[in-house]
């Protein structure tokens, strides 16, 4: 019978996650990891298929903590301004795993219907028609055009490190989610 490793998958999703922080999803892998652990690859084969399930298990993990800062930031006064400020401090904070998530296909084949369609945006897109007192599809067309403008501060930040601060991305975000509104809604929120 083979020695049981002695560390079990979650401080192996751990290590593969300070690997992200450190050097981006490419950084990950299994001779990377067992190096990190102090074994050799053997043992992370016992309790991971193969690299496929592992870093399936580690995009499920950085998703885990980006829902969670994200929902720490939140608020109903305004779930789509503090959502965009949010996801662009998060990308200052995490840029690797900003990388990760966001900027590494992950969202390969998918189409802005489906961005607003997914669950995680429908309360967001709901706070927006009540709070701008719109349609639904126009909460939508708002959310997207602030969800993709929030993308794009983030990605500058994190490719091009461009020096914006936290403030001018609040002024920003909030100037963008009034102006993006105003022709759909008729009213500033």
């Amino acid at each position: 019978m083979p020695p049981q490793p002695k560390f079990d998958r979650a401080s192996v999703i751990e290590e593969a996650v300070e690997l992200v922080r450190e050097g981006g999803l490419d950084a990950v892998n299994a001779r990377a990891l067992a190096a990190r652990l102090g074994t050799s690859t053997k043992p992370l084969f016992r309790l991971f298929t193969g690299m496929e399930e592992l870093k399936a298990c580690l995009v499920d993990e950085l998703n885990v903590r980006y829902n969670a800062y994200m929902d720490a930031r939140m608020t109903d006064a305004n779930r789509l301004i503090s959502q965009g400020i949010a996801y662009v401090s998060f990308a200052r904070e995490e840029p690797k795993i900003f990388n990760a998530l966001f900027m590494n296909r992950t969202m390969a084949g998918s189409t802005l219907q489906g961005v607003a369609d997914a669950e995680w945006n429908r309360v967001t897109i709901e706070n927006v028609r009540i709070i701008a007192g719109c349609e639904q599809s126009e909460a939508e067309a708002v959310f997207l055009k602030v969800w993709l403008f929030s993308h794009g501060i983030a990605t500058q930040i994190v490719s091009n490190q461009i020096a914006i601060s936290d403030s001018e991305v609040a002024s920003l975000v909030t100037d963008a989610y009034q102006r993006f509104l105003a022709p759909t809604a008729g009213s500033a929120a």
